[in-house]
């Protein structure tokens, strides 16, 4: 669908229908009406239109950067999401803990209306021609034929698909260790969650500067690997500081991962392709909430820590199995 639309145009329609979502919601619970499944129901849309987002969204960055400059550009691009996903548990914790879940809500639709209004003052280029339009299927046909051709982009969403089994899905434990093992309230929740924010901020921002675009997969693995082992000592500690450390380094890594992501996608793939491939990173990346299935049967089983430290193990060693299958993604590339 990315490449079938207005991008510019479907980003501002996307984040105008998420701020008017946010807007109700908080009007609900401020009349004492909000649901479970209302917030269920939410969080669905968000994914779906985060899709189509992230494939649009990222793709502009690139092509507007440059090809030569793809590691500094996703870098930057890396650092601005991690900035906010810093500050937002900080916000929304304090928030929450002042005045409850309808100023967390409304403040998700300002800036979801924020960031619609932002991209009117974007130049993007003409829209795409009416006779460049295959049908959906056709897209996604071509996309698996490219990714089966190129052995840098399956080791990449084979990395992509075991970071996101096995490493995000801990983010959902991570409230549940905070008040049952550390014994914190919302505010320090929000500080404990968004450590990990800082570090990959602070990481994103060492990358859009200093990156070579030549490292850009040894980046991507070896961030890989910090992430998940940070992720592993996360589980192991019981003390409030040493937790927030654990997590600040493996935001550090985890920015390296996010980056040459996309980096390495756009980067290994000719323009034509590029909406397609971030389509099936997308659809990687959507191994997310089968990670966190798993990980909330075995917090159940055996506890929220001890099913982290299962996860981010078995993620270690799988990302280990992907150098193995794919040597590719290790390597240094060629200098353009």
């Amino acid at each position: 669908v990315a490449g079938m639309v207005d991008r510019r145009k479907m980003l501002m329609a996307n984040f105008a229908i998420l701020g008017t979502v946010y807007a109700g919601l908080s009007w609900l619970a401020l009349l004492g009406l909000l649901k479970v499944w209302q917030l269920g129901f939410v969080v669905f849309l968000s994914g779906l239109i985060w899709t189509l987002e992230m494939a649009i969204r990222r793709t502009m960055v690139a092509e507007i950067g440059g090809i030569h400059r793809i590691a500094s550009s996703m870098g930057l691009e890396s650092s601005t999401n991690n900035l906010t996903r810093m500050l937002g548990p900080f916000l929304g914790g304090f928030l929450f803990e002042l005045y409850g879940m309808p100023s967390t809500l409304a403040l998700g639709a300002c800036l979801y209306a924020t960031a619609a209004l932002s991209l009117m003052g974007v130049d993007y280029g003409p829209p795409p021609r009416p006779d460049a339009r295959p049908s959906v299927i056709a897209n996604l046909l071509e996309g698996f034929a490219f990714v089966r051709a190129s052995r840098v982009v399956t080791g990449t969403l084979a990395v992509t698909i075991v970071v996101n089994l096995f490493g995000f899905s801990y983010l959902a434990m991570v409230p549940v260790i905070a008040k049952q093992e550390l014994g914190l309230t919302p505010f320090p929740t929000g500080i404990l969650m968004s450590s990990e924010g800082f570090g990959a901020f602070l990481g994103s921002l060492l990358i859009a500067f200093l990156a070579r675009p030549e490292r850009a997969r040894q980046i991507y693995v070896v961030g890989s690997c910090i992430y998940l082992g940070c992720i592993l000592l996360f589980s192991l500690s019981s003390l409030f500081g040493l937790s927030m450390v654990a997590l600040w380094f493996g935001g550090f890594g985890m920015s390296g991962f996010a980056a040459m992501q996309s980096a390495l996608i756009i980067a290994n793939s000719p323009p034509e392709m590029r909406n397609r491939l971030m389509g099936v990173l997308a659809m990687c990346i959507g191994m997310g909430p089968m990670g966190i299935l798993v990980v909330g049967l075995l917090a159940d089983r055996l506890g929220a820590s001890t099913g982290i430290l299962i996860t981010s193990a078995t993620g270690l060693a799988a990302v280990f199995v992907c150098v193995l299958v794919w040597p590719e993604i290790r390597r240094r590339a060629p200098t353009p």
